[in-house]
């Protein structure tokens, strides 16, 4: 329960404010341990265009059973993650006045300690990446190759009114 929030943070787009956490963590949808936040979910960022890429149902089901096996393959990964971040002490927890200097070493820390833990999970997402790809045919790949320039964070554009 308590890797929840971890989760959670390499899962969706990055919603907290620029000023609370560190620009290695916000910018360009970077995280912790230099895993971008769309790396998270390669795949679900597939389904979540499957209407403007025209999947088919078993495309759909394919690509969710690929999901499921990544899930599982980086689960240990995750609680490598997990546990490296409570052993170092690094807080998920917001602060309202940004990062000290003793969270900024900490996060440091963490980065340098978790990069075999990523680049694991990079492996493990670029394979199956390429799996979810040779599901598609040519002018599917055009357009997910058109979307992902469009969105290279791998988050789902804004909809609505903008905020002011």
């Amino acid at each position: 329960m308590r890797r929840l929030p971890f989760l959670i943070l390499l899962l969706l787009p990055v919603t907290v404010p620029a000023q609370v956490m560190p620009a290695s963590v916000v910018g360009r949808g970077v995280g912790f341990g230099g895993l971008a936040v769309s790396v998270g979910e390669p795949i679900s960022f597939i389904l979540e265009y499957a209407q403007e890429l025209d999947l088919t149902d078993d495309q759909r089901l394919r690509l969710i059973d690929v999901r499921r096996r990544l899930r599982v393959v980086n689960a240990p990964f995750m609680q490598q993650i997990d546990s490296l971040r409570e052993f170092v002490g690094l807080s998920l927890e917001p602060k309202s006045r940004g990062m000290t200097t003793e969270d900024r070493n900490k996060l440091q820390r963490f980065e340098q300690l978790s990069k075999p833990i990523a680049d694991s999970i990079r492996v493990n997402n670029d394979a199956a990446r390429a799996r979810a790809r040779s599901f598609l045919d040519s002018v599917q790949v055009t357009r997910l190759d058109s979307i992902s320039e469009r969105d290279p964070n791998g988050r789902r554009p804004p909809t609505g009114p903008p905020l002011s």
